[in-house]
């Protein structure tokens, strides 16, 4: 067979049509809200079709920076130690800064304790009371927000630890036991008291851990796609 212009593009176009084009592997961004492709030939053949035709499959995702926020409380309690700071964790899924803040919000005080939350939200270091911003690693948008909330609703929350001590002029303390739905047996002077545990510790001790745990938080320089 002559080897001309219209035979080698015919051969080329046989050989494509039943081998493929192979595996393409596109470029991943390490950066926040840029898109991140990756390309490749399934090599699953469709048995509707010929043989000879294949799927291409096409995915793609952003990778989000993930912060450990503290912001300075309005009304520090007076049971706790000094010093102490509302802490959240906020997930930065657009270029000009704003995401969603996962945290816990309400009182120890009231019947249902602290409940969790998560809400868009401007970039913290805007807002008024803004004290610092950690980088604690990336998550992809293949799990955010829909695993995220899932994980962190599961989650233990703060319940009520205090009340109003009747015997103590009413006024709102630490109590050691709930009996019921209102009762509660208070401590007595000089009493060893339990700590109590708010947005910090629900930050600190479940919520980091459990992302870390499941993988929704991945070090180095952006998150993986592949979920």
């Amino acid at each position: 067979m002559e080897w001309n212009g219209y035979g080698s593009t015919l051969w080329i176009h046989m050989w494509i049509s039943w081998y493929g084009f192979g595996p393409w592997v596109g470029l991943v961004s390490p950066c926040r809200g840029s898109r991140m492709t990756d390309l490749h030939n399934s090599r699953q053949p469709d048995m509707t079709s010929p043989p000879h035709r294949f799927r291409t499959t096409i995915m793609a995702c952003n990778s989000y920076p993930v912060y450990k926020v503290k912001s300075h409380m309005a009304l520090p309690d007076p049971h706790m130690p000094p010093g102490r700071f509302h802490h959240a964790i906020f997930v930065e899924t657009s270029d000009d800064g704003f995401g969603t803040l996962h945290h816990v919000t309400g009182d120890v005080t009231s019947a249902n304790g602290m409940s969790y939350e998560s809400r868009d939200s401007p970039d913290p270091a805007q807002l008024e009371g803004f004290y610092s911003k950690e980088l604690l690693g990336y998550t992809s948008s293949n799990v955010h927000p829909q695993q995220w909330s899932s994980v962190l609703a599961s989650l233990p929350t703060p319940p009520q630890q205090k009340a109003s001590n009747p015997k103590n002029q009413g006024r709102v303390e630490p109590f050691k036991e709930k009996v019921g739905g209102y009762g509660y047996v208070f401590y007595t002077d000089g009493e060893e008291r339990k700590p109590l545990w708010k947005c910090t510790e629900w930050v600190e001790w479940y919520a980091i851990p459990a992302l870390h745990e499941r993988g929704l938080i991945q070090s180095g320089d952006y998150a993986s796609c592949l979920r």
